[in-house]
């Protein structure tokens, strides 16, 4: 059973069913409502501390294999990833970080203002230079998210919506079931070996019924939309001395989006104060203050204290296997992480390595 029926659940259910296995999806609503389709849709490798890189360099691999092998167009495209500096030190820090990535065969440019008045002209003469990779890109998430969905069922998995998991049920240290609940049925008992807890911030709840204290902490994800607007930039862009990031998705709407430190709440409503913060996508591109805001939404990401995520299984429950906590960055790992856990799962040869990823390090057990 795969609690959570966003983009990482869902692949993981995918990779599963595929393999074979009868897999049960569990979520709570209609469909993928929360952090899988409230993002900004970046699908990128720069920028990552080592172990998220070499998992979101596989990522794009399996993001362009699910549109080739499905026959869908969820809008990914390898446009290229612009993180700007609007100081030395900035670009001192950008310099430093593709030295990493070209150690493991990541390409990454440094692009002086001389280049950036060639190439992107929209963007504010304050803007010193900008560290760019070629090979990211970035999608549509509600479209992409959908079409693993589709996947996973088209392999054989069963969603049960509107459903929520209330308790897990252990028998001598494994798991035996999973007791769910929904407004039509009320409660059912569901016997399963197996466990993949994949609900994101809603994880934590109903993993401490076990004994498992998983430290994730919720927090806001907002976004705003404009108008359609004429093109501008293909690449995504982002700056994180503005705390802002903005995509132009294929029909000319530009998508602005920003994490803000709110820690500890689940609350979706966009503020003044997180419209201000959102506003300075206008320091990115001038042209944008003209623009017209069509509407504004928030998501809820789950964040761990080191800001990687948990993927694996948790010592002292077997058949319990954890792949949340991804910070802000399920959505471009979620098809990476599906394969991975199927790996581990079946006991097949790693396509990747997730050591660095393991529950264990943050001393979680049940």
């Amino acid at each position: 059973m795969v609690i959570g029926g966003g983009v990482v659940g869902s692949s993981v259910a995918m990779h599963l069913a595929d393999a074979g296995l009868s897999v049960i999806v569990v979520e709570r609503s209609g469909g993928p409502v929360e952090a899988s389709t409230r993002n900004g849709g970046g699908v990128r490798a720069q920028c990552r501390n080592r172990p998220e890189r070499l998992l979101a360099m596989r990522s794009q691999q399996l993001w362009r294999q699910l549109e080739l092998d499905n026959g869908v167009d969820f809008e990914y495209r390898v446009s290229g990833n612009a993180r700007l500096a609007y100081s030395d030190a900035a670009l001192d820090k950008l310099r430093a970080e593709q030295l990493e990535e070209h150690a493991d065969g990541l390409h990454t440019e440094i692009w002086t203002r001389e280049q950036l008045n060639a190439q992107m002209p929209f963007l504010s003469p304050d803007v010193l230079g900008a560290k760019v990779c070629p090979s990211d890109g970035h999608a549509n998430p509600i479209l992409a998210t959908w079409a693993v969905i589709a996947a996973a069922k088209r392999c054989g998995a069963r969603y049960l919506t509107d459903t929520t998991a209330v308790a897990i049920g252990t028998v001598g240290g494994m798991v035996d079931s999973v007791v769910v609940h929904d407004s039509r049925e009320g409660c059912t008992e569901i016997a399963t070996p197996l466990v993949v807890h994949a609900a994101g911030a809603w994880s934590k709840d109903l993993a401490s019924h076990v004994g498992i204290d998983l430290p994730l902490v919720p927090s806001r994800n907002a976004m705003m939309i404009t108008e359609s607007l004429p093109p501008m930039f293909d690449a995504f862009l982002s700056s994180h001395e503005k705390q802002v990031y903005l995509r132009q998705a294929q029909k000319g709407h530009v998508h602005i989006g920003g994490v803000f430190d709110i820690p500890g709440t689940f609350d979706q409503s966009v503020g003044v104060d997180e419209m201000e913060k959102l506003a300075r996508a206008v320091e990115l591109v001038p042209a944008l203050k003209q623009a017209r805001i069509l509407r504004t939404w928030a998501g809820t990401l789950d964040y761990t204290p080191d800001h990687l995520p948990l993927v694996g299984p948790v010592v002292g429950l077997g058949g319990y296997v954890v792949a949340a906590g991804f910070s802000g960055h399920g959505f471009c790992l979620g098809p990476v992480v599906g394969e991975a856990v199927a790996d581990l799962v079946l006991d097949r040869p790693p396509h990747v390595d997730l050591s660095a990823l393991s529950p264990s390090r943050l001393e979680i057990a049940a």
